[in-house]
């Protein structure tokens, strides 16, 4: 049966003292302790929200702090039909604090474990990053030097040893970027030794040679301006020319003189004119011709035009 409060008037209540206020009512409370009552609660919950990753130390601590705060407190009251007094609610909580202290430790040590690998961990993958760094750093360190002394070697004509160490840095040579390199000084080793057989005279060898270079980097006048002399030297004057207006096209001023001379500039007659003694010319054949002119001083005077034989 549920109890209804002041159902029995007073003037007719005969024990007055028996008839009170429902005990599940809000009771009043000092501001004092209202306040310590809400900040009790708040620190607990505030608390518990901090351990989420430990859902049992969370569930006790998120309960003490639900019992602090005054509407919690109602809610358990109500909820269990009992006055929660102060005194229950201290047993109550300092006995879950006092249960949950040894749990907090537990998690504590377990944090702290985990924090200490995650550290280690961590210094671990520095290490190796440096470690990393470091090899990375010596690897492109060889590699430069090793390239560098191919070039000088290259550019003192010691073809043979720069390819040498050309070798030592593609052992070296990791990224795209490192084999790029690899093949442009390979590219210039292979010119110096096929320009080294032009000035051997050893023109033969050199064309094939010369004309793979060409393949590889078609905008390079000095390659064709060398191959237009093993040309010509080889009596293919007709691709000489050819080469030779190629280099011309590309810069090549060396190019320009090779072409004057293996395909200098020829004259031949293109017609005949009669010539007056004035210096006029007349293309008429009979006896008025230059009647005005002073008469014709020559008949046929030749007219030349300029032509080379390799157009």
């Amino acid at each position: 049966m549920r109890y209804i409060p002041n159902l029995i008037p007073e003037k007719s209540q005969v024990l007055k003292e028996y008839f009170k206020e429902n005990i599940h009512a809000k009771k009043t409370s000092n501001s004092f302790q209202l306040f310590s009552s809400w900040l009790g609660g708040i620190f607990f919950l505030l608390f518990a929200l901090s351990t989420l990753k430990h859902p049992l130390l969370t569930l006790i601590l998120g309960f003490i702090g639900f019992v602090f705060i005054p509407p919690g407190h109602n809610y358990i009251e109500k909820k269990f039909r009992f006055c929660f007094t102060t005194k229950i609610k201290s047993i109550l909580t300092c006995g879950l604090f006092l249960f949950s202290i040894p749990i907090l430790e537990h998690y504590n040590a377990i944090d702290k474990k985990e924090a200490q690998q995650l550290k280690l961990k961590k210094e671990k993958e520095e290490r190796l990053r440096l470690i990393a760094e470091r090899k990375e750093q010596i690897r492109n360190d060889s590699l430069i030097f090793y390239i560098n002394a191919s070039s000088k070697l290259a550019d003192n004509h010691k073809t043979n040893e720069a390819s040498k160490k050309l070798e030592k840095a593609n052992s070296f040579a990791k990224l795209p970027v490192d084999h790029e390199k690899i093949i442009v000084e390979k590219n210039k080793i292979s010119s110096i030794k096929t320009f080294d057989l032009v000035d051997s005279k050893k023109y033969n060898l050199a064309i094939p040679l010369l004309s793979e270079l060409i393949l590889k980097d078609s905008s390079n006048s000095k390659l064709f301006y060398n191959r237009a002399i093993c040309y010509s030297k080889t009596g293919q004057i007709k691709d000489a020319v050819n080469d030779c207006k190629t280099a011309m096209r590309l810069g090549d001023k060396p190019a320009e003189k090779l072409y004057d001379k293996i395909n200098p500039i020829k004259k031949r007659i293109a017609y005949y004119v009669t010539r007056c003694c004035d210096g006029s010319t007349s293309n008429a054949t009979g006896r008025g011709a230059c009647s005005h002119h002073g008469g014709v001083c020559n008949w046929s005077e030749p007219v030349y035009e300029e032509y080379r034989k390799y157009e």
